[in-house]
């Protein structure tokens, strides 16, 4: 008798935990899910949350198309799908994604619905912007006996300023700014030079203009 109980009791234990297996809900690391309208929005999300990464492999996407101005097209290294405009439903997708970029676009409104993600190592490009060389160009205006010089650099620099009367220096003033003008006094009338010297990132410029004092 004890034995048969014994028996019985292991068998609905073993069914029990049969039945446990049976109710426990599958995994859903491998499935998305994909929404387009019924307003003008489009996503693909996981377990509820955004689609940004994921890791190369075989998913199921489920998409829930709920408007028929709109579609929901998925695009990228070896996929291809997409639902009707014209049309709504549901409809499931198995896909393989492999390392890149992918996009998903509704094709009637691609530039304000759309979205995108990355599968496994994607390699990103650095972009490295190249200063513009370095130039100066010098202009005057003379008022009584102050000269007006002004600089324009092809980039914010250091400028050095000096009014010269042959090989003697008058008047100097110094900036740092991509366009600025100085007022440098002449000491008498006569014939002057205006000279600029610009220098940024290493690089140096210079620029003259003549100015005559009255």
């Amino acid at each position: 008798m004890k034995t048969k109980l014994g028996v019985l009791l292991v068998l609905s234990l073993a069914g029990l935990a049969a039945a446990v297996s049976v109710a426990r809900p599958a995994s859903t690391d491998g499935a998305l899910q994909g929404t387009v309208g019924p307003g003008y929005s489009i996503n693909l999300t996981q377990n509820g949350v955004k689609v940004t990464h994921l890791d190369p492999g075989t998913y199921t996407i489920t998409v829930n198309d709920q408007a028929d101005i709109h579609n929901f097209d998925l695009f990228g290294p070896g996929v291809k799908e997409s639902t009707g405009v014209d049309t709504t439903g549901t409809v499931t997708w198995t896909v393989t994604f492999t390392d890149g970029t992918y996009n998903y676009v509704c094709d009637a409104h691609p530039a304000s619905m759309k979205g995108s993600f990355t599968v496994g190592n994607v390699q990103t490009t650095t972009t490295t912007t190249t200063p513009p060389a370095l130039k100066v160009r010098v202009k005057t205006k003379v008022t009584g006996r102050t000269v007006a010089v002004t600089a324009t650099a092809t980039r914010v620099a250091s400028l050095d300023f000096g009014l010269w009367k042959g090989t003697k220096r008058v008047a100097h003033a110094t900036a740092k700014a991509k366009v600025k003008t100085v007022k440098l006094k002449a000491p008498s009338a006569g014939r002057y030079v205006a000279k600029v010297t610009a220098k940024a990132g290493g690089k140096t410029a210079k620029a003259s203009a003549i100015a005559t004092v009255k």
